[in-house]
Parts: structure tokens; sequence; C-alpha cells
């Protein structure tokens, strides 16, 4: 499978400039594509054992935006994920305390969506005017600022632990407007259940939907404003509860200095009515010159699971550094991570390589190249 798209996407690129040529100036093509490579020193989770120096990958992709008249597409592929097919886990409650753990899976034989995760974005839309525009395919839902800000233009090397909560890229259907009474904005979309979310671990296609939308302000690239709500039916399995989260977000740019937060809120985790979690961050920049930037990110979350309740913070302390004509195109970027709280006991969600934040301290380099 996974050979199979890499020649697809090859033979797209190889195909795409005589394309052009032949459609003349009624279709407008733009390929881009970028490589994040990393190293890591200490243990970041609790108990890690290989805390020495290690390499390894967060982005690999390439990908392309289309345009031709109203009509716009997009397709982005990323190698760094698993090409195989996705499958559904089945949960029972066996000990029947209300929480549906790892330990109870049952079974994972059935598809979940018949689009792998190495598809980050496939879509297709027209654009009515400013204030509608329609787009269908896999895409990422209206929950999260950070989650919506392109992964080449992190301000930190990792998404922090914000990202447990949203609910992540699904196939659906969204309307979206911009720029309406100046500076308003808005999405609104259904979707699939929102499997790739790591707080959603059921849901059936058909019988299921999930729902996400937000409200935005902008005044130009000084201040943005927002507020988001999404719900994803039956997120632990038949018979499980919604799904649901909401959250607040903004940015304040001015000079060299950037300031942004953003709170979020989900409850019954998974399913499950006896999980909520809640998190927030606070972050500062400073853009000394064209070349660096130093930043600070303060994470703080609290889980309440089965009764108990834990919380975790995540310090980032960053430099960042520019070697490009555009920010994105040659990047390092120098992050150390110090943690708090009960980073042993946390029982936050957990996902991927950082969305449930880290429990113990480390040092994570990432070094970038984008076209």
């Amino acid at each position: 499978m996974k050979k199979k798209l890499l020649a697809i996407a090859i033979g797209a690129a190889l195909g795409a400039g005589p394309m052009a040529a032949q459609a003349g100036s009624d279709i407008k093509v733009k390929w881009f594509g970028f490589t994040q490579i990393t190293a890591e020193v200490g243990e970041l989770k609790d108990g890690n054992t290989n805390d020495g120096l290690r390499f390894g990958a967060d982005r690999i992709r390439i990908g392309y935006k289309m345009k031709v008249g109203n009509v716009f597409g997009k397709l982005q592929v990323d190698f760094n994920k698993d090409a195989s097919d996705p499958i559904e886990t089945e949960w029972n409650d066996k000990d029947s305390d209300g929480v549906i753990d790892p330990g109870e899976l049952e079974s994972a034989t059935k598809p979940k969506v018949k689009i792998p995760e190495i598809i980050k974005d496939a879509e297709v839309g027209y654009k009515f005017s400013n204030a509608a525009k329609v787009k269908a395919g896999i895409f990422k839902t209206p929950v999260g600022m950070d989650f919506n800000t392109s992964g080449k233009k992190l301000d930190i090397t990792k998404r922090g632990m914000e990202k447990a909560l949203v609910l992540e890229r699904a196939p659906g259907l969204m309307l979206s407007g911009r720029k309406i009474g100046g500076g308003f904005g808005y999405d609104i979309g259904v979707f699939n259940p929102t499997v790739r979310s790591s707080a959603v671990s059921g849901g059936t296609v058909g019988d299921n939907l999930a729902w996400a939308g937000r409200v935005m302000y902008d005044m130009g690239k000084m201040l943005h404003l927002e507020a988001y709500y999404g719900k994803s039916e039956e997120a632990g399995g038949a018979g499980s509860q919604d799904y649901t989260v909401w959250g607040l977000a903004g940015r304040y740019r001015s000079g060299p200095f950037t300031v942004k937060f953003e709170y979020i809120d989900g409850e019954n985790v998974k399913g499950s009515n006896a999980w909520d979690q809640q998190v927030w961050y606070l972050h500062g920049g400073w853009r000394v010159n064209k070349m660096n930037e130093f930043v600070i990110r303060h994470y703080s979350g609290e889980s309440e699971k089965s009764g108990t309740s834990t919380d975790l913070s995540n310090t980032y302390v960053g430099w960042n550094i520019f070697l490009g004509p555009k920010d994105h195109n040659a990047r390092i970027q120098l992050n150390y991570v110090f943690v708090g709280g009960d980073e042993k006991t946390w029982s936050g969600v957990s996902g991927g390589k950082s969305s449930g934040g880290y429990t113990a301290d480390g040092f994570i380099a990432q070094f970038q190249t984008s076209f």
C-alpha cells in the first residue's frame, strides 16, 4: 500500500508540469513539501530507559494546492505516517468502573475509515465569495488554534498538551467564511467520527457523526481571537457517551513580540462519563532579529478520571534560528522541556509522540527544510 501511494505521489509530481502547461492560465498549481528531522536527549516520557541521544522525524510531507476559477483542491501526504488501512478498536468496560481502559481492548478487526493516515489532506471545494466557501474531503476540523497552525510554522518543536483534546482530521463537509464585516470569520462542518483524535476511540461511520464550528475575529496580523466547539458521537463505541470539546484562544503581535493563549476543555474522553480533561497554555515570543527568536510556552493540564484528579505542566524554553529567505524554508528549533505536577501518576489523554504531554524533562532539536 505504501509503495503504491509513493508511486502515485511521484507520478503526480512528474506530471504536474505538463498538466499545468496544457491547461494554460486556467489552472494554477502550487507544490509544497517539508522535512523535519529531530534529535532528543533525556527521558521525556517517565520510565523511558532509552534516554540518550536519538534521532527521528516529525513530518516528511509533500503535496499540492490547485485552483481553477472558483474551484480549488489540495492533497498532502506524510511518509512518516502508517500507510496501512486503519482498524476499529472495540472496547468493553470489563471491570464496570465506568472507564474504558486500554487493557479492555476486545478486538481490532473492522475498518474505521478507508483513508490511511499517510493521507493528511485530500479536499475539493468551491468559493462562492469571501463569506461562503464550501469544501469536502479529509482535512482538519476547526477545533484548536494551535492545531490549525501548519506543522511547518509552529513556535515550538512539538504540538503540545492541547493536541490530545482536539478532534483532529476527519472526512467531512465544511462551510467557511472570512473577512466578513471587516475581520470576522467562521467555520462549521459535519464529519465522520473523529477517530484520529486521541480523545476518541470509537464511533461508527453511517451511524455516528461529528460536528465542529468556530467563530473568529482578526485585526490584520496584530490580533486574532477565536472560540470553538466540537462533538464526536459515541466516542468510545456503541452505547458510550458523546465526546464534547470547546475552547477559547487568541494571539497578539506587536513589533518583535508575540503573545498567545489557549484554553481547551474536553468532556467524556473516549466516551467515558468518568473522564474529563482541561488544558491551557500561555506563550511569549521575542524576535530579536530576522535570524533569531526566543520563546517560552507554559502548559498546564488537569485530568479528572474515575473520581481522581491529576495535573501536569510542561514548560518549553526555546530558540528558533531562521536560515532561509522565509522562516519555514530552513529552520532550527532548540527546546528544553521542564515538567512539573503529577508526572508519575498523570492520567491525561496520551497518544502519538507528544499529544498527551511530556512526563519527564528533556531536550529536543528539530531541523526543517521546506519549499
